[in-house]
């Protein structure tokens, strides 16, 4: 990954703190080192839960999550815990009960390094990232075509667990434990060590419940589930194994994603229609490394370098302002061209008004090495529309100007994990320079409140920083998001006094129309233009009756030659058309020369994620499977009808 992939960043409304963008680095490190090991000796797995969602309707991290998962069958499982010993990078490890004291579960873990490192070799290598992290790694075990006597092992599997557990815990002694393990012995022919004990017990009977697990041979299975815990406690999350029997890649982030190839049909079978967005988190504790920081927190014998302000910090003096004749200065200091859009209409408010003097001065700011020492200089006056008169930031005195209002919108000083402007352009520095001291993000959310777990978490890093703090006026898009603020700078100081309530919210100004918002996309006119987007994972599913059903597509847009332009996308049935039925394949591949014969519009295959963006905003309707390019035009909000080859 670039040094910009690590930015903070809002995607999809939702903001991305640089901290949990150096998460998915390392993820992504470790899913590299895990996915050449499988190439090497052949070994498949498939991107899973979120990550297979993500995959498919994102290509890439959901925004609001924070882990990876992938799955293996059992037997291909075992095979990569033997050549991942041996062959991860130094350091590495894959975690799991038998090897990991704690580890109580039965997914494994592949990671990085199995506990928190600030080495320098460590820092290095992954990012500055000195938290565990790493891929979460489920096991799919054969479900017998006979569901009483899956239903069965499922039961017993239940009962030695509950037992190994209670015993370790130490909530269960004596006869009580000798009539346990008895039981465990006659339900599983297996005999248990009455020398064992705590955790060398649980262990060895967790074990023998990963044994039930793997109990169904092949030819008794129909299914494949991941037992723990979709296959216990009353669940009966069974796949057909056929879903299973190919993969291909999706595109995801910068790589590529192992997937099953009915992949659309797992899904389904997991989150009912995936397509549908829900921002919520049942998962762990999100981010997942907070845990982890307040461990560290913990054991340290010095305090943590953390940014900390106090009542104090909001209840202060009014300024004063700026009583001299003629036009006022204002000053802006962007710090990256990029995010110039989000002052802009703030600066095209005051450059028309005749009582001010307007000054665009751009800064730089530099990427941080391992160690916070600042590196690489990103600057790019040029980068500014041609009409914007900025200014030479080495020929700005600010101290000498003493602008009425200097306006900033980068909020975090030197907090930031990933970069810093110079020290001398810190909000706390330049707000001695100037009767008031403007912040506006460089970003625009989408509104939550404090209910919504994972957005109101991550204020943490762009909320209560010194450039919100230091500022005598925080300008906002909505009064929703000045809510969250004001709770959450509140609850950062320690007082919810109403002096400091009403100190921010005289602060926090919400000026929709000084923010920048997303022009509305136009529905072209005249003839339209619709997306028919196809895949692999369709042909595969629905073989024949999913020919009939693009057959049958192409007839209606034959029907409307002259006023519908129709983009035909296919998504990895190229290199892949060795996966699914010959004649399905051939059956395809005629459709397409018919679409093209007909000359009522274009074929692609695979086009680059980073088309979508263009594809969504210039075409009127969308319709196919369920894709990334699909979510595009749901936040268009333009038409997207979802293909099924069961109706005709």
């Amino acid at each position: 990954m670039n040094d910009e992939f690590y930015e903070d960043e809002v995607i999809e409304g939702f903001y991305v703190p640089s901290m949990l963008k150096k998460a998915w680095g390392v993820q992504l490190d470790v899913l590299a080192e895990t996915d050449a090991i499988c190439r090497k000796h052949n070994i498949p797995y498939f991107a899973d839960w979120g990550t297979l969602l993500a995959a498919i309707r994102h290509n890439g991290y959901i925004p609001w999550d924070d882990d990876l998962d992938i799955s293996m069958r059992r037997k291909d499982y075992e095979r990569f815990l033997h050549y991942a010993e041996k062959e991860l990078p130094e350091g590495f490890k894959v975690m799991h009960f038998k090897n990991h004291p704690g580890h109580h579960f039965f997914v494994a873990r592949i990671v990085g390094k199995p506990r928190i490192c600030f080495e320098e070799d460590h820092l290095r290598r992954f990012h500055g990232f000195p938290y565990i992290a790493g891929i979460d790694l489920f096991v799919l075990d054969n479900a017998c075509t006979d569901r009483n006597r899956e239903r069965y092992k499922s039961k017993v599997a239940e009962f030695v667990l509950t037992v190994a557990d209670n015993i370790a815990d130490g909530n269960a002694e004596g006869n009580e434990v000798e009539e346990m393990l008895s039981q465990c012995e006659s339900y599983t022919g297996r005999r248990i060590d009455r020398s064992l004990a705590g955790e060398d017990l649980r262990v060895f009977m967790y074990g023998i419940v990963e044994e039930l697990f793997a109990s169904i041979p092949d030819e008794e299975s129909d299914a494949l589930v991941q037992m723990m815990p979709f296959g216990m406690y009353g669940n009966e999350l069974y796949i057909p194994k056929e879903y299973y029997n190919e993969t291909v890649r999706l595109p995801y982030m910068n790589t590529t994603m192992q997937v099953p190839l009915c992949y659309d049909a797992v899904m389904r079978r997991k989150f009912g229609n995936y397509m549908q967005i829900h921002k919520k988190w049942d998962g762990h504790d999100y981010p997942f490394f907070y845990g982890q920081h307040e461990q560290l927190l913990a054991v340290l014998d010095f305090e943590f370098p953390a940014y900390k302000a106090g009542p104090e910090d909001i209840v202060r003096p009014d300024r004063t302002g700026n009583d001299g004749e003629g036009p006022e200065d204002i000053v802006f200091l962007p710090f990256a061209a990029k995010h110039w859009k989000y002052m802009e209409k703030l600066y095209r408010h005051y450059a028309a008004d005749s009582r001010y003097r307007v000054h665009v001065v751009p800064i730089p700011y530099y990427y941080k090495a391992w160690d916070g020492v600042l590196e690489k200089e990103v600057f790019a006056p040029e980068d500014y529309p041609a009409d914007i008169p900025v200014e030479d930031y080495t020929q700005t005195d600010l101290e000498r100007m003493h602008p009425a209002k200097i306006i900033i919108q980068n909020p975090f000083d030197e907090w930031n994990t990933v970069y810093s402007v110079k020290p001398q352009f810190y909000s706390k520095v330049i707000r001695q320079y100037t009767d008031e001291l403007v912040y506006i993000p460089f970003f625009i959310t989408d509104d939550f409140t404090k209910e919504n777990g994972p957005e109101y978490r991550n204020t943490d890093h762009y909320v209560c920083m010194p450039g919100v703090i230091n500022a005598d006026t925080v300008i906002l898009p909505t009064q929703q998001l000045k809510t969250v603020y004001i709770e959450r700078l509140a609850e950062f100081v320690g007082s919810d006094d109403t002096n400091v309530i009403a100190a921010l919210d005289g602060r926090i100004r919400v000026s929709p129309e000084l923010v920048y918002k997303d022009d509305p996309v136009k529905m072209s006119e005249g003839g339209k233009t619709l997306i028919f987007f196809t895949t692999v994972s369709f042909l595969a599913e629905n073989g024949k009756s999913g020919i009939d059903k693009i057959n049958k597509t192409i007839d209606i847009f034959s029907e409307s030659a002259g006023k519908l332009n129709v983009i035909w996308i296919s998504q990895c049935v190229k290199g892949n058309e060795d996966k699914i039925d010959k004649g399905v394949a051939s059956d395809f591949r005629e459709a397409v020369k018919r679409f093209e014969k007909l000359g009522i519009g274009k074929y692609a295959e695979d086009p680059d994620g980073s088309e979508y963006d263009r594809l969504a905003e210039s075409c009127d309707a969308y319709y196919g499977d369920p894709s990334a390019l699909a979510l595009r035009f749901v936040y268009a909000h333009k038409p997207v009808m979802i293909i099924n080859a069961n109706i005709r």
